[in-house]
């Protein structure tokens, strides 16, 4: 326990960062807080698929920082990050100037390497930044017909920790993509000449989910007629074919991937920090497994598998626990219990809700589909945008939880 005003730093404005923002504020005069990003917006990637195909303004997926940062009593510094000196207790900014801490949160966020795919900058589209959405967007609306092919490039990790190995991050937004990109095609009369081929690198599509809800989104795959092909690991992308490693040439008029992910670059570059693949490896508190006065959270972090908003949230507050009983000796620090939990828009007003722990060893997978679901996303977006990242007060959260409760049974 500190006996002064702890400086804690925060790097990252995104689900993690902010939730962490928000939760140590129970903190009070115990500590300075200072937040880092080199954007002057947090970026709400759960949005992104609405501005590639539901016209959504690429402004409404993103937020200024500087405000909601300095109204909970923190600094916010617009700087980029050059490296992290674990050992000194400073982070290094890419103007050379520094500055100390007595405890840091990562919330970095992973890197999506576009540049790994070879030909992807020539021939291929993507929804996961604000720079790719609307990209795919103006895409979109030039398409006049043609094979589509959806996919994720195949991801590999460290193993300083205990995390399952997925071969792809996360395939919900693959989902997302394939049924709504099929209901445009459907509103502007070109399903017909443009059929659906969905790869996954992993030999299973959606890994971290159980039978049930393989059962259910397999339903709706079938229903709208899109191909689903496993085991297909991408070489590159070519002027209206999508190759991989097998030599499969896939014909494609329209090649939408999600990327390869990676250690963030910050990570990478500071000495000591990231695991082989430049994540963070932490405990199950989420304290480094190296530096006791690092914490971290979200898609930087080893354990975070698969890479999703819920888990980052879920690990922002076990690390916040973590800086709040290290700073004030109080409160209790949540046991880290991975779920999956996300809502793929289908478009119009359809939508699928997945919670599922069955891939955690846990009783729970399901589903559930229609325009409740949708409702529901809708929901969650416009109140984390409008609220500059927060996210539903505990009474929307005990409905949901019915909701489920009312599903299982």
């Amino acid at each position: 326990m500190t006996s002064v005003r702890a400086k804690i730093v925060i790097l990252g404005g995104g689900f993690a960062g902010l939730r962490a923002l928000y939760r140590l504020r129970a903190l009070g005069d115990r500590a300075d807080i200072v937040l880092v990003d080199p954007r002057t917006t947090s970026l709400a990637r759960p949005a992104l698929p609405e501005v590639a195909f539901s016209g959504k303004p690429v402004e409404h997926a993103r937020f200024p920082l500087e405000r909601p940062v300095t109204r909970s009593g923190a600094r916010f510094i617009n700087r980029g990050v050059e490296r992290i000196d674990a050992n000194e207790q400073r982070v290094v900014f890419d103007n050379g100037e520094t500055i100390r801490y007595d405890y840091l949160f990562v919330g970095l966020g992973a890197k999506k390497d576009y540049d790994a795919i070879g030909g992807f900058r020539e021939f291929g589209y993507s929804i996961c930044d604000d720079s790719e959405a609307p990209r795919l967007a103006a895409a979109l609306a030039q398409f006049k017909g043609g094979p589509v092919v959806v996919g994720t490039a195949k991801s590999v990790w460290g193993t300083r920790v205990d995390a399952p190995m997925l071969a792809a991050p996360c395939e919900g937004p693959v989902a997302e993509i394939m049924f709504m990109v099929g209901h445009d095609l459907r509103l502007r009369g070109l399903h017909k000449s443009s059929a659906i081929r969905v790869f996954s690198p992993g030999d299973i599509f959606f890994e971290d989910v159980g039978t049930r809800v393989h059962a259910d989104v397999g339903a709706l795959i079938a229903r709208e007629g899109i191909e689903v092909t496993t085991g297909k690991v991408l070489s590159h992308l070519e002027a209206g074919a999508v190759v991989f490693e097998d030599g499969d040439r896939w014909e494609s008029a329209l090649s939408i991937v999600l990327p390869p992910y990676r250690g963030n670059d910050v990570i990478v570059r500071s000495k000591g920090l990231g695991d082989e693949q430049g994540f963070v490896p932490t405990d199950a508190t989420m304290r480094h497994l190296d530096f006791e006065r690092i914490v971290a959270a979200g898609d930087a972090t080893a354990l975070s598998m698969p890479k999703l908003g819920h888990i980052a949230v879920m690990q922002a507050d076990i690390a916040s626990a973590t800086l709040i009983r290290d700073v004030s000796g109080e409160g209790e620090i949540p046991e880290f219990r991975p779920e999956v939990f996300c809502i793929a828009n289908r478009g119009g007003e359809q939508a699928t809700l997945i919670y599922s722990n069955d891939f955690f060893g846990g009783p729970i997978d399901l589903t559930m589909s229609g325009a409740i679901a949708h409702m529901m996303k809708w929901g969650f977006d416009e109140y984390y945008f409008h609220t500059a990242g927060h996210l539903p007060p505990d009474l929307a959260t005990e409905g949901l939880e019915l909701v489920l409760r009312e599903l299982r049974n």
